[in-house]
This record gives C-alpha cells, sequence and structure tokens, in this order.
C-alpha cells in the first residue's frame, strides 16, 4: 500500500489540469470533487497517472456519484476522486441539469427563430413550433422540459441569445442547432484522438469552449476526422467557421443587451496585453502577474488548507473572474518559448528530505520579490503549514522564469498565458462568445 506522500505526489500530477476542490479532509478520508467537462475522458486520464506511478485503487462509494469516482487507499486513510460534470454549482446534480437544459434550450430558441425568419418572444415557443422546426435542433434533453421547466431568467437569455444569432447568421446557410448530439460527440471525439496522439494535456473545454454548435447543411467532417495534430485540428476549425459551416458558440446569462464576438481566430489574436510586473505577497501564499488593461493572474493552490495539489494561475479582471491556467500548461507554454518549466516535485520536496530547501528558495524569493522586513518574512515562513510552502514554492519558481526574460518574449509569454486562460490560444479552437 502507497504512502500518503507517494499517493500526493502521483495526485500532484495526474490533477494539474483539472479545476478541484477538497470538499472532505479528516485523519481517515480526504474527498476531492474533479470538475471537468468530460469525466470519463479525466478518470481515464487520473488513472492512467496512478498506473504509471504504480499506485494501486479502486471505485469509490456509489453513494458520492452516479459516476464512478477513483478511491486510493494509503497507510493512514483513503483519498476519493469524485467526477463532477463542469457547469453550474458542482455541490449537486441541479447544477449539470440546469446547465444542459439551458444549453439545448437555446438551441431550441434559435431554432424557432431561424425556422421563424425573425426576432421572436416567449410567445413564440410552443409546442406547435417545436415540433414544426424539430429538424432544425438536435439535443440530449427533452423537448417538455425545454419548454415547460426552463426558470425565467433563462426564458429571458435565450430569447435574446436566438434573436443575436438570427441578426448574425440568419440567411448565411440552413442551419441545424446541437447540443449533445451524435455531431458533437463526433466533433469532441477527434480532439481527444489528437490529444491522445500528441500527448497534450488539456481539458476538453479549454480546447473549445463551444457549449452549442450551429452546423451548416454544407458541413463537411472529412477534414476533422483526418487531421493528425491539434494546430491542424484548430486550422480546420477556423476555416469551418469562417465559412459558417460549422460554427461553435460559448454560453453566458444574457441581461439587458446581447452581445457575440468571434474569440480565437488567428488573424484577429493581435498582441494587447503586456506585462506590467508582479505582486509577491507579504503573507499569503499567492502572487500575481500583472497585466495592461487592469488584468491580473492569480497564482496559488486552490487544493485546500491541507491538500498539496491544485496550483494554478487564475485570470482576475475588471469585472469578474476571466478563466484558469494550471501548471501541466503553463509548463507547456513556457516549454514553447525555450523556457526551463516548473519542476513537478513540489508537493514531494515540501513532504520530504528537501523541505530545508523549500525554505531556502522562498527566503530567496522574498528578498527579490517583496519590500517585506525579514523579520515579518521569518515569522510567516518559518509558521507556514505544508499547503503554503507548497504553493509558495510554486509561485517563486514562475517569477524566476519570467523575470530572467526581457521585452517582446517577455510579453508574449505574458499574453500567451493570459490567453490559454481565457480559452483564447494557438491550442484552442476558434468559437464565437454570446454574453
Amino acid at each position: 500500500m502507497a504512502t500518503e506522500s507517494e499517493v500526493l505526489l502521483a495526485l500532484n500530477e495526474s490533477l494539474q489540469d483539472y479545476e478541484t476542490q477538497v470538499i472532505k479532509a479528516t485523519e481517515k478520508v480526504t474527498e476531492i470533487r474533479v470538475i471537468t467537462g468530460d469525466r470519463e475522458g479525466a478518470r481515464a486520464e487520473i488513472q492512467g497517472i496512478l498506473d504509471k506511478n504504480r499506485i494501486k485503487y479502486g471505485p469509490a462509494p456509489a453513494s458520492k456519484s452516479s459516476f464512478t469516482g477513483t478511491q486510493i487507499d494509503t497507510r493512514s486513510g483513503n483519498i476519493q476522486l469524485i467526477y463532477k460534470r463542469k457547469g453550474g454549482s458542482a455541490g449537486s446534480g441541479a447544477g449539470a441539469a440546469l446547465t444542459k437544459l439551458t444549453e439545448a434550450s437555446q438551441c431550441l430558441y434559435a431554432a424557432i427563430a431561424f425556422g421563424l425568419k425573425r426576432h421572436i418572444t416567449n410567445a413564440d415557443v410552443t409546442e406547435a413550433n417545436a415540433k414544426k422546426f424539430s429538424s432544425m435542433f438536435d439535443t440530449d434533453e427533452k423537448t417538455d422540459s425545454m419548454l415547460n421547466d426552463l426558470p425565467d431568467v433563462w426564458i429571458a437569455s435565450c430569447t435574446l441569445g436566438a434573436n443575436k444569432l438570427w441578426d448574425t447568421f440568419g440567411g448565411k446557410g440552413k442551419f441545424v442547432f446541437h447540443r449533445g448530439s451524435k455531431t458533437v460527440d463526433a466533433i469532441e471525439n477527434n480532439f481527444k484522438r489528437i490529444k491522445k496522439l500528441e500527448g497534450i494535456r488539456m481539458d476538453l473545454n479549454k480546447w473549445s469552449p463551444a457549449d452549442i454548435y450551429i452546423v451548416s447543411d454544407k458541413f463537411d467532417i472529412t477534414c476533422l476526422n483526418e487531421e493528425k495534430t491539434i494546430l491542424g485540428l484548430n486550422q480546420c476549425m477556423q476555416e469551418r467557421i469562417e465559412n459558417n459551416t460549422l460554427i461553435g458558440v460559448s454560453l453566458k446569462k444574457i441581461m439587458g443587451t446581447a452581445k457575440i464576438d468571434l474569440k480565437n481566430v488567428f488573424k484577429d489574436m493581435k498582441a494587447t496585453k503586456k506585462y506590467e510586473g508582479y505582486t509577491y505577497s507579504d503573507t499569503s501564499m499567492d502572487g500575481y502577474i500583472n497585466i495592461s488593461g487592469g488584468t491580473k493572474i492569480q497564482f496559488r493552490s486552490f487544493g485546500g488548507p491541507s491538500s498539496l495539489t491544485g496550483w494554478q494561475g487564475e485570470v482576475k479582471g475588471a469585472q469578474a473572474n476571466q478563466g484558469k491556467i494550471s501548471l501541466g500548461p503553463v509548463n507547456m507554454i513556457l516549454k514553447n518559448h525555450g523556457i526551463t518549466t516548473i519542476p513537478t516535485n513540489a508537493a514531494q520536496r515540501v513532504k520530504g528530505r528537501e523541505k530545508s530547501k523549500v525554505y531556502e528558495e522562498i527566503l530567496d524569493g522574498y528578498k527579490k520579490y517583496s519590500s517585506a522586513g525579514k523579520e515579518k518574512i521569518m515569522d510567516v515562513v518559518m509558521k507556514a503549514p505544508d499547503a503554503w510552502l507548497y504553493s509558495k514554492l510554486q509561485v517563486t519558481q514562475l517569477l524566476d522564469r519570467i523575470e530572467s526574460i526581457r521585452g517582446d518574449k517577455r510579453n508574449q509569454l505574458i499574453e500567451d498565458l493570459y490567453l490559454y486562460a481565457s480559452s483564447q490560444s494557438k491550442y484552442s479552437a476558434a468559437y464565437y462568445k454570446l454574453e
């Protein structure tokens, strides 16, 4: 049976690319929620890394979720990974169910608008129109639920969204609106195939944030099926969004005036973000990369007070949080810029014989990146729990790498980190954002 440190080291590697929440941490049991748009793929990838590290596991108790989780027994207890679908409240099935309902309903509402060839109101969303235009939407939700169970705020949002889609794409083709269909599965399976071929560690939602697809009768999937690289796949996706045959749309709740913007098309990707320094927090475990336009990326562990996992960056904008980037993609981008990657052994070092060296690296980081006095620094660092050390060590290592380069190269690196976190990068597919 593996030791807790061996398990934590394997989990640190396997969970880097996923949003996680520690929902229970007792002496005997730790429950970690893994939030992803592809539960089956996430489970297979995580268990594959556990296999590589010779960590034994089994199914988590069925009472935790209808989707079977992963339980790892250690000498001191067990760790349970519970896979939750991304979207809505991860604490219950209602969040995922509402996400499914709202996304599918947007397809129905849009189909009615395109079928009637005009703006609609909710009065147009009837059983008769749903039946009349049933060939124009293909979803994994019951039509009766879309007609009767949608909350009022989402009825308004879907109506505004349908009208904006009509304004944008009306008259540009004969379309079917898809959510959870065989066509969507085929698109996503091509990403999973190429992800495996290239060894890319990237969540499905980071590749394409699209919640629905608008598919023309002229759509040809051959290019997607034949591609062997992620950049080639993204080029196919871009060509199809530009000729209006396959249009991915990311949905946000619409209140007031609807807005739609094309994202992640290379010719429109101009360097608009520049590096404006850093903030190395004096007492907390985090650090910030400051970017032009009032944007920041906060880097810290989101794994909980006792967990040595979940280190990632989160984009902080003027209005709201705008996306996350974990260690795996950070290292991918550093490597592509010819910069030494951040070691993935932070948890092992904090828990092992190198703990004294961890202290030295963090103290050196304070000397370089903070103006706090030595007495305050020593008081903070020497009393810090392991989770704090785990997080601050990687913040220090990241700033060391960023500060080692200058000028345009550094600006491009920072922009790539920002674009990836906000699902706008050469590693992600083109899409429209409707909000």
